[in-house]
């Protein structure tokens, strides 16, 4: 079994016990395996020295995320103009299951996303529907219509489509696993002064 195997195993895991993630979508039950190459971005490294001590119920996604880091095939979807090369620096993501994904599903896409301490991910949206569940570090999370929402391990939280978000880290990181459903799987987010 590859390291990433043992991510997707720990990640089906952690979203068929958390309440709100089984609550947001069923985990696929067939998602073959893809030829998805490694690649790597520039908050790998950070990634793979993460300390997760404050994550006892997400420990072993996390180490699992650890492990697999230098086999996921890590993107950005921003451009330096849009976040700058600080942000970019100290960001980045993998599609663990979707239609580009290590693991395919058209039913459900399953990020993991990585963002560095003192980073503003500005606001975006996107068309489909999506949780958040912070499994190591923390952050804060903003919406349209809602309060500030701080995040620790093991809590999770849920952007309707095509509403408005930010997220911001202070004196630490943030690991996240982000799943999304619904119409617009195959997109990608928007900054809202984009």
């Amino acid at each position: 079994m590859t390291c990433m195997h043992s991510a997707l195993a720990s990640a089906r895991s952690v979203c068929n016990w958390h309440p709100d993630m089984r609550a947001f979508t069923e985990w696929p039950v067939e998602v073959p395996e893809t030829d998805t190459p490694p690649l790597k971005v520039p908050a790998v490294s950070q990634v793979e020295t993460l300390s997760c001590s404050d994550a006892e119920l997400t420990r072993p996604l996390v180490q699992s995320i650890k492990a697999a880091a230098n086999e996921g095939h890590w993107i950005q979807t921003y451009t330096e103009e849009q976040v700058g090369r600080h942000f970019l620096a100290n960001y980045g993501y993998f599609e663990l299951v979707g239609p580009k994904g290590h693991f395919h599903s058209n039913h459900l896409r399953a990020f993991v996303a990585y963002w560095g301490a003192g980073l503003k991910y500005d606001w975006h949206h996107h068309e489909a529907e999506e949780i958040y569940l912070c499994l190591a570090g923390g952050a804060t999370f903003y919406a349209d219509g809602r309060a500030p929402v701080k995040v620790s391990p093991g809590k999770a939280v849920f952007h309707a489509s095509h509403q408005s978000h930010a997220m911001m880290t202070t004196d630490q990181p943030i690991l996240t696993l982000v799943l999304w459903r619904g119409a617009g799987l195959a997109g990608l987010p928007r900054m809202d002064n984009a």
